[in-house]
């Protein structure tokens, strides 16, 4: 009888998903833990200078007649943010930052080539995106709510596209 020894080689990680998962260590990563964690952690500091800006700005285009236009606008819905930010500070922030953690964890998981990790990123960047809008509302802004959709659903198809990859 003939000895027959099977190798079992660990499956290769393809380019693209190691790319899609290095984007979103950095987005995640980066903006959804560390920047909006400073943030959080030095909100009530910065605050009374933010809303002290968007007051004064506010006012000096009024002075000037200029109190209708993109920018007074744009000003205007700023100051409602930062105010609905403060208002909400702890729910806005820590949600925000929870749906970051699981958007890395599912990130890591699909690194390592598991699908548990799509369902993980899944369902956080469906959920994160929502944050901003049922805490500020719409204000936030049409185009920053569809941008932010358009992103997060960009992704997780990229990422189902690539599922017969992992395990």
């Amino acid at each position: 009888m003939e000895d027959i020894t099977q190798v079992v080689l660990a499956k290769k990680r393809p380019t693209f998903i190691t790319v899609l998962c290095i984007l979103t260590f950095i987005w995640s990563g980066a903006y959804g833990i560390l920047y909006l964690g400073y943030d959080y952690l030095t909100f009530e500091k910065t605050y009374p200078q933010k809303a002290g800006m968007f007051a004064e700005t506010i006012e000096n285009l009024e002075d000037a007649g200029q109190d209708s236009g993109m920018i007074y606008d744009g000003m205007i819905k700023a100051q409602y943010i930062l105010e609905k930010t403060s208002q909400n500070l702890d729910t806005f922030y820590l949600a925000n930052i929870f749906f970051a953690l699981l958007s890395v964890l599912g990130a890591f998981l699909m690194f390592q080539m598991k699908k548990t990790g799509f369902y993980v990123y899944a369902g956080s960047n469906l959920f994160w995106m929502l944050v901003p809008v049922g805490i500020i509302g719409m204000e936030i802004g049409l185009v920053s709510i569809i941008s932010t959709i358009a992103i997060a659903i960009l992704f997780i198809i990229l990422y189902g596209v690539n599922l017969k990859h992992m395990e």
